[in-house]
């Protein structure tokens, strides 16, 4: 049996995370049940998994474009500590939500922080970084045959970015 359309897949999978120059971070997940293909997969790494069988290691790298984009230095918003504020003193790393002005929120990690402003950043936590997934298939079968669910792939909280 290989991976196809309404699969389901039991995998192991070891994600590298290239951000910098040489900062690399490495992320295990052993049992990562996967329905083919899913809105919750990247679209590269599903195409890669097509046609793959059991015991059987796939290996892709996405781009930053392909995964969260590129790093963005406008995504970084300054804010006035104010009277209505002045009491709120997150520490570095922090995540903050801020108001745009236009009803719209947006969440953030504070960056720097002086004595009037607050620098937010509001990248995505892997904006502007390469990912290799290194995939090994455990197991394929139909849907019918298997109790458990499909899982999607969410880094900040598998992962605890």
């Amino acid at each position: 049996m290989t991976v196809s359309e309404g699969k389901f897949i039991d995998l192991s999978l070891k994600i590298f995370i290239f951000s910098g120059l040489s900062d690399v971070k490495v992320y295990t997940k052993n049992h990562f049940n996967y329905f083919h293909p899913s809105i919750h997969f990247f679209k590269k790494v599903q195409n890669s998994l097509i046609g793959a069988r059991v015991h059987e290691r796939v290996i892709v790298t996405l781009e930053p474009f392909e995964a969260y984009g590129d790093y963005n230095d406008d995504l970084i918003y300054t804010v006035n500590r104010t009277v209505e504020n002045e009491n709120c003193d997150p520490h570095l790393g922090q995540k903050l939500e801020i108001g745009l002005g236009d009803g719209r929120n947006k969440s953030g990690i504070v960056i720097f922080k002086d004595y009037d402003h607050l620098h937010i950043d509001t990248n995505h936590p892997l904006a502007g970084s390469k990912l290799m997934f290194d995939i090994f298939i455990k197991n394929i079968s139909c849907v019918n045959q298997k109790n458990s669910h499909p899982q999607a792939l969410n880094f900040e909280d598998d992962f605890n970015l």
